[in-house]
């Protein structure tokens, strides 16, 4: 006759809590651009803002001129292209 293993009781099914309304999952962003703060902002951040922006600028005008300069290099490639093998 085959011997079984006594098996351990299960333990008792734990009643799930109900997280609070507050929750929020860690990473997630509720917000949807509207400002937390109240008042008037203060000097300094005000200078932080402006050279943010500042440099936000700089990296797209950066970034418009490689657009330009990269497609105008795709057109005259085409147009030397063209001129070398000829139709």
């Amino acid at each position: 006759m085959a011997s079984r293993r006594a098996t351990t009781p299960r333990p008792p099914e734990r009643d799930v809590a109900a997280r609070p309304t507050g929750y929020r999952a860690r990473g997630s962003v509720t917000r949807l651009g509207y400002s937390r703060a109240a008042g008037a902002p203060s000097a300094a951040l005000e200078r932080a803002s402006l050279m943010e922006r500042a440099f936000v600028a700089k990296d797209f005008r950066r970034l418009a001129l490689t657009v330009v300069i990269a497609l105008a290099l795709l057109v005259a490639a085409g147009l030397v292209e063209s001129a070398v093998l000829g139709r």
